[in-house]
């Protein structure tokens, strides 16, 4: 695996990226909130550890800035001592787990093995009705059985879609999802939408406008 490890005690730091350097991963760690933030805009990682009091940019921001992007992702906060309302932010922000220092190495690896174990679990094939499958494994769409040629942009907001069926996303949580900062105005959310549309040709709709708040894919059964 790639894993970004934000982690401001130095000591630690080391300790934790040495350990998962000898499971066989592929360790980026840092100290500085502000750093990551440039590194997470460039990379792709399978995992994030990040500890919530660091400089510049703490990692609850840091949670909610990858969740903008990122949906799928593990997250893992550590934390020295977590009051409740800074508990309940971090889960709100997108975290999956946490835990407390001080801890053991063996017990970070169980809950990298709890989180990954419930990724690969999950089914790669959505029936989104009788006629529509997506693979998300391979990001392919099929309708009546023909497969669909998506783009870059139309995937992502597939996937975004398919993360959260049934449930009204802002047109601001599907921007900074699907374009990643890129410059907007050219190429606006409403022609992604329709063009996204057009490859459900068997007359079914499933996305929805809730107007003046943004979109829902909906799956009725």
């Amino acid at each position: 695996m790639k894993i970004l490890l934000i982690e401001d005690d130095s000591i630690l730091n080391e300790t934790i990226t040495d350990y998962l350097k000898l499971k066989g991963n592929e360790v980026i760690d840092l100290e500085d909130g502000a750093d990551a933030i440039n590194v997470i805009d460039k990379s792709n990682f399978d995992l994030y550890i990040i500890d919530i009091n660091i400089p510049h940019v703490n990692g609850l921001e840091i949670v909610k800035y990858i969740r903008n992007k990122d949906i799928a992702t593990p997250i893992i906060m550590i934390t020295a001592s977590m009051e409740f309302e800074s508990f309940k932010l971090a889960y709100k922000n997108g975290c999956d787990d946490y835990i407390k220092k001080p801890f053991y190495l063996e017990e970070l690896n169980i809950r990298i093995g709890k989180l990954l174990g419930k990724l690969q679990d999950k089914n790669t094939l959505v029936n989104i009705s009788d006629a529509v499958t997506y693979n998300s494994e391979y990001e392919e769409l099929n309708v009546n059985g023909v497969a669909k040629r998506l783009r870059k942009k139309e995937k992502r907001l597939l996937n975004l879609f398919l993360n959260n069926i049934n449930k009204t996303l802002t047109t601001e949580k599907i921007e900074n999802y699907v374009w990643e900062n890129e410059i907007k105005d050219s190429y606006p959310l409403r022609q992604l939408i329709n063009d996204l549309r057009k490859h459900f040709d068997n007359g079914e709709n499933f996305i929805f406008a809730n107007r003046g708040i943004g979109y829902k894919f909906e799956i009725k059964n």
